[in-house]
């Protein structure tokens, strides 16, 4: 139970101190009962199914106008992040190997960027992919 509060606390305090003495025994009562843990996973669930079905509709929504959906931005998330850390991984793998003392039976070889040479004319473009439909049946 709630201690009783002291002379000169506010109104909106007293009122809810009030309250909150007379709602607590019942709340409380309520959620012991084996219904409120049915009641509130069966709220879950349906919740659950709406949202599911929404983003569900809305994706659709989006590619039948030919842009990406948030499910497709996640995983673009996902796959740039998987990138990110491959990188790093080589990029220490790279590192201790250039730490890594020479030997006198396996030199190691530096690659000498002063001797390349630029490309001879402009580079090529890529093909450019046009819109992605499914294909008719």
């Amino acid at each position: 139970m709630a201690a009783q509060t002291p002379p000169g606390t506010p109104l909106w305090r007293q009122a809810f101190d009030a309250a909150e003495k007379r709602v607590t025994p019942h709340a409380e009562s309520l959620v012991r009962t084996p219904y409120f843990a049915t009641g509130v996973g069966l709220l879950r669930r349906a919740q659950n199914l709406a949202k599911d079905t929404a983003r569900g509709v809305s994706a659709r929504a989006w590619h039948l106008v030919n842009l990406p959906a948030g499910t497709d931005l996640a995983r673009l998330r996902a796959q740039l992040g998987a990138l990110d850390r491959e990188v790093r991984r080589l990029t220490v793998q790279l590192e201790n190997e250039r730490r890594r003392p020479l030997t006198a039976d396996a030199p190691r070889e530096e690659p000498d960027a002063d001797g390349a040479q630029p490309p001879s004319g402009p580079r090529p473009r890529p093909a450019r992919r046009g819109a992605q439909r499914p294909p008719r049946s």
